[in-house]
């Protein structure tokens, strides 16, 4: 089984992350759905090259921010790496957030067919808004997985549609896979007032970092409206405000409601985990102790 560290963002799993790899040697798999693109650091809270440096991170800073790049995508990549480590009998944790990427990773659904450039353009050329009521004609459970602005995967859903005839639920109900590797979820969690306010922390600290720097080299760069920046918490909010649609002060501020809202369906996805353990991680000590209980048992192979 693979100890896998989860929960909404802001709440701290990288840091509890860290502090068990460096326990106990192990190197960390991460499934977060943004810091696996180049150049986004800053606003994505990517863990720093110095500690890059000190503990092994898989699966950051693999794609251009340019590339379309989706959970069966990252289930393959992070696979691979997972088999490598086995294989050389290197001990490893997941960490990470992202639902979708979690699912596809350890409840593997279906062989998705490789992205078609003519179908991919043609939904280009549609508003989200357009593709969202067509996914819930098409798809309507599907539909409902979704946030109405999530356009990536909105697009990739109606594309899968169009390359087989069958609907992504329908391929997920009938193609589901044998799990590689089983998970053990622990999911941290923390009063919502004080999951808030480190988000809203967190993100005046990336502000003084140069978070705004960041997203205008990246505009300077050609990233606009339409790119993977865009659809990305803070950066599409900043990019709001050097477009001028947007105050300084409101693209905060919406930046952070947005964040909170995003922690919160992370939550309820989280939810519906079997079988997962849930710690408050208000006090990191006292979580990183009950966590290495658990790890030695997995090391073990107790479970």
């Amino acid at each position: 089984m693979v100890l896998v560290i989860t929960g909404p963002t802001g709440v701290g799993k990288t840091d509890i992350g860290v502090i068990l790899a460096r326990k106990f040697d192990l190197d960390i798999i991460s499934a977060d759905s943004r810091q696996v693109y180049r150049y986004l650091d800053i606003g994505t809270a990517k863990p720093s090259l110095e500690l890059r440096r000190e503990i092994k991170f898989h699966m950051i800073d693999c794609v251009a921010p340019a590339q379309e790049y989706s959970a069966a995508d990252f289930a393959r990549d992070a696979l691979k790496i997972m088999r490598e480590l086995r294989a050389k009998g290197r001990g490893f944790i997941v960490v990470g957030g992202a639902g979708f990427y979690l699912r596809a990773l350890f409840q593997p659904f279906f062989e998705v067919p490789r992205a078609n450039k003519e179908i991919r353009a043609k939904l280009q050329a549609e508003s989200t808004e357009k593709l969202y009521a067509r996914l819930q004609q098409i798809d309507p459970k599907r539909a409902n997985q979704l946030h109405p602005n999530d356009r990536q995967r909105i697009m990739r859903s109606l594309e899968v549609y169009e390359l087989t005839g069958r609907t992504f639920s329908e391929l997920t109900r009938t193609d589901s896979k044998t799990v590689e590797f089983l998970p053990f979820y622990v999911v941290l969690d923390t009063p919502r007032v004080i999951l808030y306010q480190r988000i809203e922390k967190r993100f005046d600290e990336m502000m003084a970092a140069g978070f705004l720097d960041e997203v205008k080299r990246l505009q300077a760069q050609g990233w606009d409206k339409t790119s993977t920046v865009a659809n990305t918490y803070g950066y599409s909010e900043l990019l709001g405000y050097l477009n001028g649609s947007l105050s300084l002060d409101e693209a905060v501020k919406l930046a952070k409601r947005k964040t909170k809202d995003y922690a919160r369906r992370q939550l309820t996805w989280l939810r519906s985990l079997k079988q997962a353990i849930w710690m408050d991680a208000s006090n990191v000590d006292d979580t990183v102790r009950r966590i290495e209980m658990i790890l030695l048992d997995l090391l073990a192979d107790k479970f």
